[in-house]
């Protein structure tokens, strides 16, 4: 589980409209995330080289890394890939439909309230590392 050097979890955020990135990743950050955002492919690589992430929010439509190929491109890059939330504008195509279908990702749609946008994030984020230690120790 990977998080900064404060505790906190951290989300990759992937996103070639500049406001949807600012946006996304403020409400995070103010929701206690650490964020990294990244605008192109050449910035996820060198990301994900860097670091390691407990959820990645990614465009599913993004120019030069589509949803199909961010999921390859995490499975080269990542030991163990962490949980993907696609997000999306519009509708998409049969092509995008069958392959959320194969990838059982969720889909966000976007621009979503911050409610929603962090309701959908707790839901994907595997379990804190302190709540289970926290579980154990009230049960000794």
């Amino acid at each position: 589980m990977s998080a900064d050097f404060t505790g906190r979890r951290r989300i990759l955020v992937v996103d070639d409209d500049d406001r949807e990135r600012q946006d996304t990743s403020r409400i995070l950050g103010e929701a206690g995330y650490a964020v990294d955002t990244a605008a192109t492919k050449a910035d996820v690589v060198t990301l994900l080289s860097r670091h390691g992430y407990n959820l990645v929010l990614a465009d599913l439509k993004m120019p030069g890394l589509n949803g199909p190929a961010f999921y390859q491109l995490l499975k080269e890059s990542c030991r163990t890939a962490p949980p993907v939330i696609f997000r999306i504008e519009r509708g998409y195509t049969p092509e995008y439909a069958n392959f959320l279908m194969r990838s059982a990702a969720p889909v966000l749609m976007k621009p979503a309230p911050a409610a929603d946008l962090c309701l959908a994030v707790e839901r994907q984020l595997p379990p804190s590392p302190a709540a289970p230690q926290a579980a154990s120790s009230r049960a000794s």
